[in-house]
């Protein structure tokens, strides 16, 4: 399935009357060889890569050079953007440690919430005002707009290197409320396809979704890792097999009418502090005392294989890219600016006085939007409801500056702190 996922770009390359199949498979080369150079140069330029990757993205599209067209990938697009989504997930899910969670989860949740209500009620009031939508299609755009992308948001906070607890905090939110804009969204949007809007609907599927999903994960992780243990002990080459059960967790969720992030998520922590478990009295006798612990070469693997994921995904979201209404740009660029000016006022009610300034400072700007938003803002086109076009035009717009906006001033966050600390050696 991956190998198939790595392959798909090619064909959106390939079908271009300007390029050959061996050109193709180099341009792919180009861009993996190319990331690692940005992530290098990060330390040097404190511009992340995921901005040159989206200009990429952009100089190959339909904006400026037309090599690549996203169309051409047509429903395989879909899917493309879905198993990064769910590789990220997994990823992040197994670089979690648990014991960081329990300490950081009831921030991340107010963050979470707090955030999203916030870019809601921001999106759809300026959105409301300043064009021709109605208040539901305004609703709409800020319920998918309320969460923060997962695959902006993992990278920029590793090439930050944060400290565990903040580092923990935002990769939970990412995740939370990647999910949480996803179930609300589709809830509002089933009410705009039937002309009703349900609050109690809304709570009522989010309450059920996360607690099936997070039961589905925990369990689905602790049977995985036992039966590798007794059954595939010497068995070699299953790190694909745990990314194949992650695949399925979503598909299967997805036929439920769950969420399946959730479910990735929990599935992926739980792999990540399997040992954990281990010390469950049943688990015990199952492996013979024996501790579950998932191979530091499994993680790696892991790790690489979304690094991969991200870097096309990235340059997928510079090629989808639309800015035909000049309109449309300005007010994706108030609303986008609000949200972020909005996220500084609500950090510093949520987060500790006691975390170190530059840590609140970066918790303070991650507000980036990606997949989810990306992906949900094309289902009113893709249903043929009125104003869908206006919908995604606004939603990409807002993707792409907020993008801009959370890397420039991450970047320039961490260039100011390491003046301070080059200051404060020269003192002492």
């Amino acid at each position: 399935m991956l190998t198939v996922t790595i392959i798909l770009p090619i064909f959106a390359i390939e079908k271009t009357k300007y390029m050959s199949v061996s050109t193709a498979i180099i341009a792919l080369g180009c861009l993996i060889f190319l990331s690692h150079i940005f992530n290098a140069l990060f330390e040097r330029t404190k511009i992340p890569s995921v901005i040159f990757l989206i200009c990429i993205g952009i100089f190959i599209g339909p904006m400026m050079m037309n090599w690549v067209d996203p169309k051409f990938l047509g429903y395989f697009g879909n899917v493309f953007t879905t198993i990064t989504f769910i590789v990220i997930l997994f990823d992040s899910g197994t670089e979690l440690n648990i014991y960081d969670i329990k300490k950081s989860i009831g921030r991340a949740t107010a963050l979470t919430v707090m955030c999203f209500i916030k870019t809601l009620v921001i999106s759809s009031s300026v959105i409301f005002f300043l064009t021709d939508l109605d208040i539901m299609n305004c609703i709409y755009i800020g319920s998918v707009t309320g969460g923060t992308a997962v695959a902006i948001v993992i990278p920029i906070i590793k090439q930050l290197k944060l400290r565990e607890k903040p580092k923990t905090i935002l990769s939970l939110e990412s995740a939370f409320s990647s999910v949480l804009s996803l179930i609300i969204s589709l809830a509002i949007f089933e009410n705009m396809q039937s002309g009703e809007m349900s609050i109690v609907k809304i709570i009522i599927n989010m309450t059920v979704s996360f607690v099936a999903d997070s039961i589905f994960g925990i369990i689905l992780g602790i049977a995985w890792a036992v039966f590798q243990h007794r059954i595939l002990k010497a068995a070699k080459n299953m790190m694909f097999a745990s990314f194949a059960l992650a695949f399925i967790i979503y598909g299967v969720c997805d036929q439920l009418n769950l969420n399946g992030g959730t479910a990735v998520l929990v599935y992926g922590i739980t792999l990540g502090n399997i040992n954990y478990f281990s010390g469950n009295k049943i688990l015990k006798k199952i492996t013979s005392g024996e501790k579950l612990i998932l191979n530091e070469n499994h993680r790696t693997f892991f790790s690489e294989i979304g690094f991969v994921l991200q870097t096309y995904f990235f340059v997928y979201v510079g090629i989808s890219l639309k800015f035909s209404d000049m309109n449309l740009f300005i007010v994706s660029t108030i609303v986008s600016v609000l949200i972020f000016t909005g996220r500084q006022f609500m950090t510093k009610f949520i987060i500790s006085k006691k975390t170190p300034v530059f840590e609140r400072e970066i918790i303070s700007i991650m507000a980036p939007k990606g997949l989810v938003a990306a992906v949900m803002a094309s289902l009113p086109l893709q249903y043929g409801l009125a104003n869908g076009d206006e919908i995604q035009g606004i939603v990409y717009c807002i993707v792409f500056i907020s993008i801009l906006l959370c890397s420039f001033l991450a970047a320039n966050i961490k260039r100011q702190k390491e003046k301070f600390d080059k200051k404060q050696k020269i003192k002492s």
